[in-house]
């Protein structure tokens, strides 16, 4: 039976799957391609129409040359892997785990290609929302490697999750038939409107002029997001002496180094021995000190942790780096930023860590959500909510705006801030509002609310409360033109809706009459739960990670800048909210260009 194709896709084309492969002022960038071909052969010539969309496009014109890397059948998945994944993502050789190589022609290609074929641009034709670029070929490189092995061709890449059942269910439906059966069931379901391949290839892959301007305006790549949460959990290698500073949140610090560590060698300081002596027998420590001198001066005590006030954490993370210890402080890392660069400062001249206890960035959900937007799961991120909530009446210090640098933005605030920057990026600039006061025994906010924008096109809505509570949603969700995901406080999975409806749904979606359809298009039946691999606590992964770095004499995976921007950002909210305006947030500064100190190295580190 024939049936109309409606887009250029239908042909089912057999063409060889190739990567271009060029480089730019940011990296080498790569392309699939599967429209690439031969235009003479003497001198030998090639024809390449790269999407002007991708950075790939750019980097042909400006650099000239390029090269085309056939991909061999048994590169099939890392293909599939190359091509789910987001246009704007940075660095996609190193997420697909490529080896990119270079030789004499200064070309970058890749290790695992079938054939590389290195060109340079002879000429540029201009072609819509595609250039065409015919090119010399500088040499046609065979892989000994895959002596033998076919190319993959186009036809044999499904569009599914599952392409090898995809593919051969398919064969076994046109074979028997079963596929003619199924569209003709479904054409009288639902009938299809003309086939009009042109307007239908525009509408799924084409762009005009004033459409490119606009996609390409917001970048084609994302630099935006400039952290990584860790790729796995610290392993402990041995011993460390760590004494706790502070017997209040203290406490807290003391349960996770047990369970992170269960032969630590745990010490408690206080200022009351009373109450220091009654913790340190609760948690079973070796012994307990008052005062954070006679802390830091004994010597089975490597590393500290520094449960205080805020505005304490300056003077203490001082005292524990002169005397040669190890620092871990909890956010935020300050209340001014003089004090934060007085304590990297500190730590860079001692040669000691200083690390900020940021459970947002060890959270299971966070990195799990994190893979999943690299590797094009939502598509391009567009929308950020997070919503931190419960009643909370914050007394003693912490309801004195001196010494807690603010309120519930201060406190709650930067754990969020850690969240954006992991999952969207560096914002560019902040609107800030808040609701009434509810609790007026405290000097700081007891509620805010913030909108953070990107010049890289996404947006960032944070609500914050101590006078209203959360119920049960998720505290942030991630919205991409491709799918949306919802990460839950303290579960051990993360929901996924994908703008494509399950199959559930879609068969749901043929049911007649709608009443009884209606029945049948639930909530649960659009949502993929995905349980998390990694069951520790973000507060289990900071304390295992400042553990590990001491024990191995190396810098931890989050440096103390993460936190020390985290208090910026912070800052600049404070400032939107005190002007009832927008206000602009300065990218990240180079270490050298606003005096901060740079990261500290391994070989900086004074071993204990």
């Amino acid at each position: 039976m024939h049936w109309p194709g409606r887009t250029i896709w239908d042909t089912r084309i057999q063409s060889v799957c190739g990567v271009l492969s060029a480089d730019g002022d940011q990296g080498v960038e790569i392309y699939f391609s599967a429209t690439f071909a031969q235009v003479s052969f003497d001198p030998p010539r090639i024809i390449v129409n790269p999407n002007r969309m991708y950075a790939i496009e750019e980097m042909i014109r400006r650099g000239r040359r390029f090269a085309i890397n056939v991909v061999p059948l048994s590169e099939k998945e890392n293909l599939i892997r190359l091509i789910r994944l987001r246009r704007r993502q940075t660095h996609k050789p190193e997420q697909l785990g490529l080896v990119i190589c270079k030789d004499e022609h200064g070309i970058p290609f890749l290790q695992e290609s079938l054939r590389t074929i290195f060109c340079e641009v002879d000429a540029e034709i201009p072609s819509g929302d595609r250039s065409l670029y015919v090119a010399r070929v500088l040499e046609s490189r065979r892989n000994p490697k895959y002596v033998g092995q076919q190319p993959l061709l186009f036809g044999e890449i499904a569009p599914s999750r599952f392409p090898s059942l995809h593919k051969t269910v398919r064969k076994v439906a046109i074979v028997t038939g079963g596929l003619d059966l199924a569209k003709k069931l479904v054409g009288k379901l639902r009938p299809s409107p003309p086939a009009n391949i042109a307007k239908t290839t525009y509408e799924q892959a084409g762009a005009t002029e004033p459409e490119l301007s606009l996609i390409r305006s917001y970048g084609l790549l994302d630099r935006g997001r400039t952290l990584v949460p860790p790729a796995a959990p610290a392993v402990l290698t041995k011993k460390v002496g760590i004494c706790v500073i502070g017997t209040g949140w203290g406490s807290f610090h003391c349960q996770v180094i047990h369970q992170v560590s269960p032969n630590a060698r745990l010490f408690i300081c206080g200022q009351n021995e009373e109450r220091t002596a009654r913790l340190a027998r609760a948690v079973r420590a070796e012994a307990y000190f008052v005062g954070i001198e006679n802390a830091v001066a004994d010597p089975r005590v490597q590393a500290v942790t520094l449960a205080l006030p805020h505005d304490l954490h300056r003077k203490a993370a001082e005292i524990a780096a002169s005397a040669g210890k190890h620092v871990l402080v909890e956010k935020p890392i300050a209340t001014t930023l003089a004090d934060a660069d007085s304590m990297l400062a500190k730590a860079r001249q001692t040669g000691t860590i200083l690390m900020v206890a940021e459970d947002m960035h060890f959270r299971p959900a966070i990195k799990e959500a994190f893979q999943r937007i690299a590797r094009g799961d939502i598509g391009e991120p567009l929308h950020f909510l997070a919503h931190a909530a419960g009643v909370r009446r914050p007394r003693g210090w912490a309801a004195n705006v001196e010494r807690m640098g603010g309120g519930i933005l201060m406190d709650i605030g930067v754990h969020y801030v850690r969240g954006l920057r992991l999952l969207m990026g560096e914002p560019n600039g902040v609107i800030a509002t808040r609701a009434m006061q509810i609790d007026t025994k405290i000097a700081g906010e007891d509620n805010a609310q913030m909108i953070f924008s990107s010049e890289a096109g996404w947006q960032a809505h944070m609500l914050l409360s101590w006078s209203s509570l959360r119920g049960h949603i998720p505290d942030i969700v991630v919205a991409g033109e491709k799918g949306t995901l919802h990460l839950w406080p303290g579960a051990s999975y993360l929901d996924f809706y994908p703008v494509r409806p399950t199959a559930i749904l879609r068969l749901a979606s043929y049911i007649r009459p709608y009443w009884l359809q209606a029945k049948f298009m639930r909530e649960q039946f659009g949502r993929i739960r995905i349980g998390l691999r990694d069951k520790e606590s973000g507060y289990q992964g900071e304390f295992r990670e400042f553990l590990a770095a001491v024990a191995e004499g190396r810098s931890p995976v989050s440096p103390p800048q993460d936190g020390r921007r985290d208090l910026e950002i912070v800052l600049n909210c404070y400032e939107a909210l005190s002007k009832h305006t927008s206000v602009a947030i300065s990218p990240p500064a180079s270490n050298l260009a606003n005096g901060m100190p740079g990261p500290i190295s391994g070989s900086d580190i004074r071993r204990s």
